[in-house]
């Protein structure tokens, strides 16, 4: 008797512990977690400065209060290319991340804007496309990037309303 109350109260907790489990994974999001930063999805929200600055291989502006996912810039590369994203964002405020997906959307590289240092640096692993991808929660500040290739890649930007 006593071993058959201990199993249901084990089962109990087992139940209340995956339905909590799946009920913050689907409802609630972890910025800071790998999954996060690699799902498929995008979703954001920004309060926009007016500063924006692009040209082939460059994007730059001003934000305030930005939440979500945005693949800003997509590049086309062989394997083996050395890539080498000259990053000067500046974050006043929030947690924001720079990310480096590949098609199949696994991380390539990433870099925390408020403990990483420097410029992003990687070789790709594989022939594909490739996409620079922002992450913020309340994240307010100046996005600054240029990217550059020991090889030729197709950079292209992505819009914010796209």
């Amino acid at each position: 008797m006593k071993k058959k109350k201990n199993l249901i109260i084990f089962g109990l907790i087992v139940i209340i512990i995956g339905g909590w489990m799946v009920l913050y994974n689907n409802y609630f999001h972890n910025v800071d977690s790998n999954r996060y930063l690699s799902s498929i999805n995008e979703d954001r929200n920004i309060g926009y400065n007016g500063t924006h600055k692009s040209d082939k291989n460059s994007e730059s502006f001003d934000f305030k209060k930005f939440d979500g996912k945005w693949s800003l810039m997509q590049f086309t590369s062989n394997k083996g290319n050395k890539i080498s994203i000259n990053d000067d964002t500046k974050i006043s405020e929030g947690k924001f991340y720079i990310v480096i997906l590949n098609s199949k959307y696994n991380i390539i590289a990433k870099k925390n804007e408020l403990k990483d240092n420097g410029n992003i640096n990687f070789t790709t692993p594989n022939d594909g496309k490739y996409s620079i991808r922002i992450i913020g929660a309340n994240a307010s500040g100046n996005f600054a990037i240029s990217v550059s290739a020991s090889n030729n890649i197709d950079i292209s930007h992505k819009d914010f309303f796209d």
